[in-house]
């Protein structure tokens, strides 16, 4: 398959050669940054005082999350990736991204033995438009990584919202309120369900992924994290 359709490289997407294994160029390797310490303990965020224990946002802040973490920082090259990987149909970036995901996390997912992985949903309208959810596809590669289920259906999405990166805090807040509900068909399996992780492409204010939390805490699922590609700028 990789001969007939070979990957790209999530960075400059140039073709990879045959057989790349890292699913990034050699050349690209070093450009991407990963979210190192210190970072808030909440939400994962880099932060530049070593003596703090969260970033400015969670000070102020209280979420039905347990807390989450980033795999990137979002800078200039993972906007392009990730702006490639939502809008260009490059489905095949996941890869990349879940397995660095497992390389960093893998020891923390076990540790908390998650029974599923949400992915946040998207609206049909834009799935249609898009031909693909960007979180199933980071959810699903996750899955056959760690050997937990990726559960694509328990969660819906009722509101078209507007792209969050275009606006500010406040209307973020307001646009994505009441925009899930969880599937009626799924309502008794997500009452069994004790602990799962949120997975989402960018983490900003974390409004859609606690907005995606209460839904869940409604149901019934006690402890939910998250995990998402990248998150914002470093404060």
């Amino acid at each position: 398959m990789d001969i007939v359709y070979p990957g790209r490289c999530p960075v400059c997407d140039n073709v990879l050669n045959f057989g790349c294994r890292d699913y990034i160029c050699h050349e690209c390797a070093d450009k991407i940054k990963f979210v190192e310490e210190p970072y808030c303990k909440k939400c994962g965020k880099p932060i530049m005082d070593e003596n703090a224990e969260y970033c400015v946002d969670c000070q102020k802040k209280t979420f039905t999350y347990i807390y989450g973490r980033a795999l990137f920082v979002y800078d200039r090259h993972m906007r392009r990736s990730i702006a490639r990987f939502k809008y260009s149909g490059r489905r095949e970036y996941a890869r990349f991204y879940a397995k660095k995901l497992y390389e960093r996390y893998n020891d923390w997912i076990q540790l908390i033995r998650p029974d599923a992985y949400i992915p946040i949903p998207v609206h049909r309208k834009r799935y249609n438009k898009r031909g693909y959810n960007q979180a199933e596809e980071i959810g699903d590669c996750l899955s056959e990584l760690t050997d937990i289920p990726c559960m694509k259906n328990i969660v819906m999405r009722t509101k078209n919202t507007l792209p969050q990166k275009e606006l500010s805090q406040i209307e973020r807040k307001s646009n994505i309120e009441g925009a899930f509900f969880i599937n009626q068909a799924s309502e008794e399996l997500c009452q069994k369900l004790e602990c799962v992780i949120i997975i989402d492409d960018i983490y900003t204010t974390g409004s859609t992924i606690e907005e995606c939390a209460k839904v869940l805490k409604n149901c019934g699922v006690n402890k939910i994290y998250f995990l998402c590609i990248c998150i914002g700028s470093v404060i």
